[in-house]
């Protein structure tokens, strides 16, 4: 056992010289991108039963992110990946019906209800602070291929937002918008924080010696968003129970960086 500790130490050492030996540099990387956000929903967050008959559609929404990267890059190839930017996710819901044997129950606003066919929509969009911790790695000279991936910590920020616009036959009702908050209360439908995992193939082009731009595609598969204490209506109706289901956010985008590099000077040479 002792033999094992120390060949396990004289490694570390070994592995820690050629760290220092090699050429390193810490980067910082503005960067900005566009992406498309679909929320993917299981169990009590998906309304397709309540819809029997009916097209329920969960789909993608435009949005962005931006901020800042920072990180380390050593002997030209192997890096570590961070920073703080903003990210904006979200996701459309539609139901539709043309039947005229199963429409949809109308309430308006003085109470009324009537039935009607057309679509409803529905969209969430959900603001983000978003950490990445990524490993990444680059080949090339010039002209460089990169992958960079690990798992990426998203806090909400202020409250999340439901827009519901209605396009009925018949019926003219106002568009609605609802703010709601993020919690682990029995009424609140979302956390505060989720971990998702982050994968970006980029190609990069030097500029000079001290910076580089790099355009990234960028896919994001986000993990559970939904409060464990969340409480929904029983089956029949007389009690509650706590929510069985998940809500996952997946994107796919493109990101532009433009990164500079300042030189560690690092170990000496003879």
């Amino acid at each position: 056992m002792k033999t094992t500790y120390f060949y396990s130490i004289v490694a570390l050492f070994v592995l820690m010289g050629n760290l220092v030996s090699a050429q390193t540099s810490v980067f910082i990387a503005p960067e900005i991108g566009i992406h498309s956000s679909r929320n993917e929903v299981t169990g009590d967050l998906d309304i397709s039963d309540e819809f029997q008959g009916m097209s329920v559609d969960y789909s993608g929404i435009f949005s962005y992110q931006g901020g800042i990267g920072l990180g380390i890059q050593i002997a030209d190839r192997w890096g570590f990946m961070t920073g703080l930017k903003y990210n904006r996710k979200g996701g459309k819901l539609t139901v539709e019906t043309r039947d005229p044997n199963n429409q949809f129950l109308v309430t308006q606003e003085d109470g009324t209800q009537s039935l009607d066919v057309g679509e409803v929509e529905q969209i969430s969009t959900f603001n983000f602070l978003s950490v990445p911790l990524l490993l990444r790695a680059q080949f090339g000279n010039k002209l460089k291929v990169g992958l960079a991936i690990g798992p990426q910590f998203n806090l909400g920020m202020g409250k999340y937002t439901v827009s519901t616009e209605y396009n009925l036959e018949s019926t003219n009702l106002p568009d609605e918008e609802e703010e709601l908050s993020y919690g682990e209360s029995t009424s609140n439908t979302f956390k505060k924080n989720h971990v998702s995992l982050l994968v970006l193939p980029y190609v990069s082009y030097e500029l000079n010696p001290k910076s580089s731009i790099r355009l990234s595609a960028m896919f994001e598969r986000g993990g559970d968003m939904v409060n464990d204490s969340f409480v929904v209506p029983t089956a029949d109706g007389t009690g509650s129970r706590n929510v069985n289901g998940t809500s996952r956010n997946h994107q796919f985008g493109m990101m532009i960086s433009y990164e500079y590099r300042f030189e560690l000077n690092i170990g000496t040479k003879y």
